[in-house]
């Protein structure tokens, strides 16, 4: 696997992740969804130029996967578990700006609605504690 098919690997689960977040507590908010997508464009794009075999930026396949597994309501707890599937095959690739932005993401998602409820924040230190396992 090229390092691009990685990171568009890597970013497609995380949108899975991100959707994980948002869904916890059973509704997708609109300003859950408008929080992810200005992170992408204003954090995510410049983070990393890896871009598939059309050229679309690797980073936007977060969002594309976000929107998909909202689209198609899928499970909370199964978007999380294809992000730690994932995280287990690419975890090498995961340092620690890496794991900062999406722990950052996760949080502004969690946090764009007013609060962070008691299943994101359970959701956050299921992250924090996946990225402290060794891979």
């Amino acid at each position: 696997m090229s390092t691009a098919e990685t990171y568009v690997d890597i970013y497609t689960n995380l949108g899975f992740l991100f959707y994980s977040v948002a869904a916890g507590d059973g509704q997708v908010r609109k300003v859950e969804v408008e929080a992810l997508k200005r992170l992408v464009e204003e954090r995510w794009m410049p983070f990393e130029s890896s871009r598939d075999e059309f050229g679309v930026d690797a980073a936007e396949y977060i969002t594309m996967s976000f929107d998909y597994a909202n689209d198609n309501n899928v499970d909370a707890n199964e978007a999380l578990q294809r992000f730690r599937d994932a995280y287990r095959d690419h975890g090498r690739h995961f340092d620690a700006s890496l794991k900062a932005l999406v722990l950052e993401t996760a949080a502004a998602i969690s946090d764009a609605y007013g609060h962070t409820n008691k299943t994101e924040l359970t959701q956050l230190t299921s992250i924090q504690e996946l990225f402290r396992q060794p891979v």
